[in-house]
């Protein structure tokens, strides 16, 4: 018997009397500040995370999407150094923005945004295709798959967009009960929605239609994830500015995959719920433990690793980076729990 298996019911009792506590999600007030389970001099922000073959695997902004392997949730964790091997003719940089990854019929397909050229500094995703999930990517085909107005012969005008010649970040897969695959992404600049487009099976093409709304804030919103509980829809997102501890996850439900707009937006992770600085970009993947399952964020740490504390501006210490933060996590029916912090 393995020691996971040993030690289950234990482990089982300490996450039921942890889950109890946090009720809605929120980390409640007397608990102890969050250590990070990974905060490299560099940081880790935006976590795009995938759990394959014992091993969890962190991509993150970067330069060509660094990229961290982790035996455990909460690890020893390994660099493995940039996963995008090489950029694609349309990118005017290798400033890759909240990579993500997903294993399809054509191999480890990695999205990505970065910045585009003649499109003054706004951003473009790509994708990449690998034989093995911790890379080298290389980029396919010569054009992005999602650009502003079409540009770059992306296949996607975007009809109705909140900014017409913003950006468009944060790329994550989706696959549905059914089996379909998606792609949803962010458009830059305020007011910012959260789009989504039917992608093929191999996860690197269009199937034609062009991309929805699925929700549109008048401030920021950002860094989706779509999961499906049953006929529910659950939207993860990110709000506020990224750059401060205001930073927060929250979540809508919907029944149609396609509309979550007036959608109540439910506080998951906020610096007052968990002690966290800005606790946003997260990620929930399964564990390693049976169906239990585990969600990653990124917080801003300073002098080591404590919770920055925002200065009397607003602005954080020049020291301030993004650590890694895992915590238990669960469902109650469509609604996220999360328990204790790793």
């Amino acid at each position: 018997m393995s020691p996971r298996r040993t030690w289950r019911p234990l482990l089982a009792a300490v996450v039921a009397a942890a889950l109890s506590l946090v009720g809605g999600g929120a980390t409640p007030a007397t608990a102890a500040v969050p250590q990070p389970v990974y905060a490299p001099p560099g940081g880790v922000a935006d976590p795009g995370v995938v759990q394959h073959d014992g091993n969890f695997f962190v991509f993150a902004t970067g330069s060509r999407a660094p990229a961290y392997r982790g035996d455990t949730a909460s690890g020893p964790w390994v660099d493995l150094g940039a996963v995008l091997r090489t950029l694609p003719g349309w990118a005017a940089s290798g400033a890759v923005w909240a990579p993500d990854a997903v294993r399809t019929p054509a191999g480890w397909v990695l999205y990505y945004s970065a910045p585009a050229k003649d499109l003054d500094g706004q951003r473009c995703i790509g994708v990449a295709r690998s034989t093995a999930i911790g890379g080298p990517y290389d980029p396919v085909g010569d054009t992005p798959l999602v650009c502003p107005g079409g540009a770059h012969g992306a296949d996607d005008a975007v009809p109705g967009r909140p900014v017409s010649a913003a950006g468009v970040i944060d790329p994550a897969p989706f696959q549905d009960a059914e089996g379909r695959r998606f792609l949803l992404y962010k458009t830059q600049q305020t007011p910012s929605s959260i789009r989504m487009l039917r992608v093929d099976d191999a996860g690197t093409g269009w199937l034609g239609n062009p991309s929805g709304e699925l929700v549109r804030s008048d401030g920021i919103i950002e860094n989706p994830q779509l999961r499906q509980r049953g006929s529910t829809f659950v939207l993860f997102a990110s709000r506020y500015g990224y750059d401060n501890c205001s930073y927060a996850t929250v979540y809508l439900t919907s029944t149609d995959k396609w509309d979550f707009h007036g959608k109540a937006q439910n506080s998951l992770l906020t610096t007052a719920g968990t002690g966290i600085c800005g606790p946003g970009g997260a990620d929930v993947v399964p564990a390693l433990v049976d169906d239990e399952q585990r969600i990653f964020l990124h917080g801003w740490v300073c002098g080591g690793t404590a919770p920055c504390r925002q200065q009397p501006d607003g602005s954080l210490p020049a020291d301030a980076r993004r650590a890694l933060y895992a915590a238990v996590f669960r469902w109650d029916g469509a609604t996220p729990r999360v328990g204790a912090f790793l």
